[in-house]
């Protein structure tokens, strides 16, 4: 066993002074003094003083390191700590005893701090990240993590470009790093997801010269994609717009000049004008349905979808009698939903009239309604002319037609199917379809019978 130098040194003063002691004794015991045994008995005398000395020099120097420390310790985790001074062992005895269950107060008040600021960033929506000044990668929370494909097990301390490979992020904290101020940029992100992140980089105020650096990241992928449909919408429904108001301005116009002397001529361009105008309020009525969709909350109740089914096919059944089309139903009792009965009318409607206005006469239209696991699924189909496969995922876009000039010479505005989208995802349902040229399409929504989780418009 090793014993400290201090113990050792302490042992061995006593085992001298016992052994001089000893042999002292035995020679007066015995009658023997010789110089030989003074001599070794004063050499052990001195080693035992030399070595009690020096013990005694390393345990005073030992203590008062001990004290400053304790000092500092009392001053930094301890705020408000009225220190005694002492170095008396007993006295520093009492005071660490004292002192204990405040710093274990203390540290235990720390744990709490950082646990909570764990649980803050991981329940954060936004990514952060922690860097050092070599830019090396710290702290994820679990939000960055996921976008950037991390494990969670990362080890600390590895260089952030290698780690995410973004350059632009790595580039922004060392410039905020660099400026010694807060650094704002935007980058996308494809992998492991496409997303638009919104970047801050800001240099953390340290007392030391460490030169730490947190970037938040917040995604931005939904409000750029909402922009672009605004941006897109505006300008799609200005050209909607404007080419049936052209349109009337040149009939009027012509129809002034022509009324006096070719009134057949001009019956014509009557009955344009009548078309024209109805395409019109087509396209302004399907405006203010998708804008009141989208504004509106929905007026939430239980909703029969037979009862429903029947009222939108008898609207459409002279309709589809004029175009001799045969307009069928498959209905299932007991279909009931939770939802906004004019906004499911409203997409039963649009899918009928759909599929009406694509379907050749003799053609077949069908309403079928079944209740399946908890759901109600309601399928339109048609015998129409179908749509390629390649246009299919587009086909629910705002303004998207498939077939221009088509669609223009049958009324359609091109917002029916976004209306039909819109709606099933407020209820929390989904629409999808089915088609194939020359044979028609079916388009099937799933509704869920309980409603919505959250009953509110939802934007598109």
């Amino acid at each position: 066993m090793r014993l400290p130098k201090l113990v050792g040194e302490l042992l061995t003063g006593y085992l001298a002074l016992a052994v001089a002691a000893i042999v002292a004794a035995v020679a007066l015991l015995k009658g023997h003094v010789t110089s030989e045994l003074l001599i070794a008995a004063v050499g052990l005398l001195v080693l035992a003083v030399v070595l009690s000395l020096l013990s005694a020099r390393a345990i005073g120097g030992a203590l008062g390191g001990l004290l400053r420390a304790l000092e500092r310790l009392a001053r930094i985790a301890v705020p408000g700590w009225r220190w005694s001074g002492s170095a008396d062992v007993h006295d520093l005895t009492t005071e660490l005893s004292a002192m204990t269950p405040r710093l274990r107060d203390r540290i235990e008040e720390l744990t709490e701090d950082r646990d909570r600021a764990g649980q803050i960033l991981d329940a954060l929506d936004d990514g952060i990240l922690l860097l050092d000044g070599a830019g090396r990668l710290l702290v994820t929370n679990p939000t960055a993590r996921a976008w950037f494909g991390l494990a969670e097990d990362l080890r600390p301390g590895l260089p952030l470009r290698r780690v995410i490979g973004v350059a632009q992020i790595a580039e922004l904290a060392e410039e905020a790093t660099a400026k010694r101020a807060p650094v704002t940029g935007t980058v996308t992100v494809v992998l492991p997801e496409h997303r638009t992140l919104a970047l801050r980089a800001f240099p953390l105020a340290d007392r030391g010269p460490t030169g730490r650096t947190v970037v938040t990241l917040s995604d931005i992928t939904q409000r750029r994609r909402i922009e672009v449909l605004r941006r897109d919408f505006v300008a799609n429904a200005s050209h909607e717009l404007k080419t049936p108001v052209a349109a009337l301005r040149a009939l009027a116009e012509t129809l002034e000049s022509a009324l006096p002397d070719e009134p057949d001529v001009a019956l014509g361009f009557v009955t344009r004008i009548g078309r024209e105008a109805e395409r019109l309020d087509l396209l302004v009525r399907d405006l203010l349905d998708l804008s009141r969709l989208e504004r509106g909350p929905l007026d939430a109740e239980p909703v029969d979808m037979v009862g429903l089914v029947k009222e939108v096919a008898e609207t459409y059944a002279e309709r589809a009698e004029e175009r001799r089309i045969r307009l069928r139903t498959e209905l299932r009792s007991g279909s009931m939903v939770r939802g906004d009965r004019a906004q499911l009318g409203l997409l039963l409607s649009n899918l009928v009239d759909n599929a009406l206005r694509y379907t050749g006469a003799r053609g077949t239209v069908r309403i079928r309604l079944d209740s399946i696991d908890g759901k109600v699924v309601l399928e339109v189909g048609d015998t129409g002319e179908g749509i390629p496969a390649k246009e299919l995922p587009r086909i629910f876009e705002r303004f998207y037609r498939v077939d221009k000039a088509r669609a223009r010479q049958t009324g359609g505005t091109g917002l029916g199917l976004a209306i039909v989208r819109h709606v099933a995802e407020s209820h929390g349902g989904t629409v999808t379809v089915g088609s194939r040229l020359g044979k028609g399409s079916t388009f099937t929504v799933t509704l869920p019978v309980t409603g919505p989780s959250t009953i509110g418009a939802n934007g598109t």
